[in-house]
This record gives C-alpha cells, structure tokens and sequence, in this order.
C-alpha cells in the first residue's frame, strides 16, 4: 500500500502557523487546569489522529511504519494537520515514536512481537524472569544498546531532524506493569507473597532503567528533565516533567501498592520534578496512596465507562492533582458525558475523546469494532461538548 502522502512546503508552512495559534491557546487553558481556577470549559480534545494501529482502518496504516522513521514522521503529520484543520478543539500536536508497550521490557529480555497492521506485543509466552533467582541476574538496560530502545532513539533523531513538531517520549510503562510483563501476573503475585526482598529488588532494577531511559530519549529529543510536552495526546506542557502507564493499579489491594509500587512511582516522578500517571478502569480504591506519591501532579484516567468511580476519584483528589477524562469516544456519547459531567466540578479537569472509525466505547466498559464516518461525527461531538459547556455556564 502507499504511505502517507508527506506534507507539501505550503501545506507545512500553515501548519506551523495552526500549531503555533493552538499552542499559544492551548497553553494558557492548561495553565489554569494545574492551579485548579474555576472555568466556563475545560480543554477538550474530540480528535482521530492517532499515533496508534489500535482504533484506525487497517487499510490506512501503511507499510513500514516501524522500519523507517520517515514513515512514521509523514503519516502522524499528515493525520495531525488534518485534525488541525477539521476541528477546533484543544489538541496539539506532537511527533510520538511508537513502538507498542513494551519498550522497556523488551531491552530488560522480553520478545516484543510486530503483527501486520497491527502495534507491538510482547509474546506472552516469553517471560525472561521465572523465578526468584532470575532476578538476582537481571541487569539494568542501557538505552544504546539494549531491546527496541536503540530503534525509538534512530527514530526520535530522525524526527527531529525533518520536523518542526515537539517529539514525546515513547510510550512509558511504569516499574509495576513492567515488571508484570517481565513475569506475568501470576508470578510476580507469588513473588510479592513469598520473596518479597527480591520483589523490591526488581522494582529498584527495573525503576533505575526506567529513569535512565527516559533521561537519554530527552537528552536526544532536546526536552529539559523537568518539561513533557504531552500525555498520550492531552498537552501538559511545563507542568509535568514525564508520565507513565499503572494499569496495574486497578488490580492491586492498597496494602500491595503501597508497599511495593509506591515508594519506585514516586522516585520516577521526583526525578523529573513531578509527572503524571495513566491507568484505564477504576483504581479509586487507590486514592489514598496516590495522594501518598510523591511528584503525583495529574491521572490520566480512560474511565472505560465507569464513572461513578472517575467522579469519586476526583472527589477525593480535589485541588491537588488534575485529572484527565479519556477514551475512546462512546457510541451513547450524550449520555455519557452528561453522566461524567452534571454536577461535577470541572476545576483541574480535562477532556479527551478519541474518535476513531473502528473503534468506540459502549456500557460496561468494553470497546467495540464499529464503522462510522470521521465526519460529520467528529463535529458532532465537539458541538455537543461547546453547547453543553455554554448551557452550563448559562444556568449558573
């Protein structure tokens, strides 16, 4: 199939200006999420220019999307210029070098595998650490030479070199789902359970790559330790210097967080003057501890329809870490941003929902493959959100 058609000289010309103009709006309303200022609207992103095969039509990802770092570069420019155009949200762009999930797992033993049309898995019938003592072997990765991070590198050079977008880190698994792709889940339970000296010592191997990795990608991609551009697509700019993935969370009792999640989240997070956690379904459970993380300025949370549990996270992290609504946009999208959204309080908040043609939410949390037009339905979604906020304002 052919690649992404790269952007003429006039067509990069304009869109550095809209980057720019979103930018500079964009900036500002990010800045009043993290001092939690009472607002008419929050940012809100309804966009479909994924960096991801997960969501898109696989006759649109072209080939030699992981071999050729230009690949990657044409088609998430053309894709972002085209949402700058089509919808006036709070989107901005960046380049992001996608090698799946598993990036840092791949340079401490996993097998990483590259299914056709589809993004990078780890083969679960890989696990480097089986046991106890296979942890007292492992060594910290060095980011030049070890598993997939040598590719992300080459590919954020080159990114840099042939584009004016920001470029973010790659995707960032943190210490606890790293270490349950290094292990499995079964096995790293009975670790904790019955080792856990050595359950404490992969954290501390895994949590130091984890530091030393990203500390290389801003290092070539030019971004200060304390600065992250972006988180999975929602601007943070100067506010959080990294993020990563906790998935893991919504499965661990309190008690297991923290002891053996907590204390290795918070040393990522302080290294980089404070960052923001990822995680999909209801770890509400957890609040406590993540008050208790230290650096912990923001969740990015894809509620996976339950929310009930998002609305009692931010009850109880009012004012003190901003919190981001995520996922993929729902097919019942009026009712569920009214259930999201009436009544609750939309300091530190911030909305985004991916529209993408194969892809959508429905009730009980599950993703279903649909197909539906980008437009009018991005539109749709994004007037809806615009009138709902002005009604909003109107009744106060």
């Amino acid at each position: 199939m052919e690649t992404a058609m790269a952007l003429s000289s006039t067509e990069r010309e304009d869109f550095r200006l809209r980057f720019e103009k979103r930018l500079e709006k964009v900036r500002a309303k990010t800045a009043d999420v993290f001092a939690f200022k009472e607002v008419d609207q929050p940012p809100f992103i309804v966009n479909s220019a994924l960096y991801t095969a997960f969501g898109l039509d696989p006759e649109t990802f072209p080939d030699g999307y992981y071999d050729d770092p230009q690949v990657m570069t044409d088609l998430q420019e053309r894709n972002y210029y085209e949402q700058l155009k089509e919808i006036d949200d709070d989107f901005v762009p960046y380049l992001m070098p996608w090698f799946g999930t598993a990036v840092t797992a791949s340079a401490l033993g996993c097998q990483v595998d590259f299914p056709p049309k589809l993004d990078p898995t780890v083969n679960p019938r890989h696990y480097p650490v089986q046991a106890a003592e296979d942890v007292k072997r492992l060594q910290v990765a060095d980011p030049e030479k070890d598993g997939l991070m040598p590719r992300v590198l080459q590919f954020m050079r080159s990114m840099r070199a042939n584009s004016f977008l920001p470029i973010g880190i790659t995707d960032f698994q943190g210490p606890l789902t790293t270490a349950n792709q290094l292990m499995g889940y079964d096995k790293l339970i009975y670790l904790m359970q019955d080792y856990p000296a050595v359950m404490h010592d992969l954290m501390e191997k895994v949590t130091e790559t984890l530091i030393r990795w990203v500390k290389k990608q801003k290092e070539v991609i030019g971004e200060p330790l304390t600065d992250c551009f972006s988180d999975q697509q929602v601007y943070v700019g100067g506010h959080v210097g990294v993020w990563f993935s906790d998935d893991d969370a919504v499965l661990m009792s309190p008690g297991t967080y923290k002891e053996f999640v907590v204390p290795y989240n918070s040393r990522i997070l302080k290294a980089f003057g404070g960052g923001c956690l990822h995680y999909c379904g209801n770890a509400t459970h957890q609040a406590e501890n993540l008050l208790a993380t230290e650096g912990l300025r923001a969740i990015n949370n894809y509620t996976l329809f339950d929310l009930r549990g998002f609305r009692a996270l931010k009850s109880k992290l009012e004012g003190r870490v901003a919190l981001f609504a995520c996922d993929f946009t729902p097919l019942e999208y009026a009712d569920y941003f009214h259930e999201l959204l009436d009544g609750l309080s939309l300091k530190g908040l911030v909305i985004n929902s991916q529209y993408t043609p194969r892809v959508a939410l429905v009730r009980g949390g599950k993703y279903v493959h649909v197909q539906r037009p980008l437009m009018p339905g991005k539109r749709n979604v994004r007037d809806f959100l615009c009138n709902y906020f002005q009604s909003r304002k109107e009744q106060r």
